[in-house]
């Protein structure tokens, strides 16, 4: 791995984080969001893709440390059973009053929040504390 290797690894960490981030974000935003034509808000999920499962694609390939992949991360959106709400009110209820609202769950959704701003938080002092080694590297150096 290069001299740069961890920064580029806590810099794609921290690009996980960001995607889970903005899925949490959109589902508890959305928590109660319907429609009309009966289909509600699909919660979203972040799949996140190892170095190792990327790697094993081509057969025959080497896997060395510089040329292993980093993670990534792809939002989709997830097949969660709507929950039915008795509403009758409700601008989007159906004859019998029900309301078919998202299958988030908003209190398990600020929990993700929770890890999510810790591991985004563990990967920027990994990566600042890899800057700092550097630059006191780069400064040794100087005053040689």
């Amino acid at each position: 791995m290069g001299m740069f290797g961890v920064l580029d690894i806590s810099s794609a960490g921290m690009d996980v984080q960001q995607a889970r981030l903005e899925a949490a974000a959109s589902n508890i935003a959305n928590a109660r969001t319907t429609s009309a034509s009966g289909e509600p808000y699909k919660p979203l999920s972040v799949v996140v893709r190892s170095a190792v499962a990327q790697a094993m694609g081509p057969a025959g390939t080497p896997i060395t440390a510089d040329n292993l992949p980093l993670p990534s991360a792809e939002v989709v959106t997830t097949d969660v059973a709507p929950k039915l709400v008795y509403d009758p009110g409700h601008p989007d209820a159906d004859a019998n009053g029900m309301v078919a609202l998202p299958g988030v769950d908003p209190v398990s959704s600020m929990l993700d929040l929770l890890s999510i701003s810790r591991g985004y938080e563990a990967n920027l002092r990994a990566f600042d504390i890899t800057r700092s080694l550097l630059q006191r590297t780069l400064d040794i150096g100087r005053n040689r």
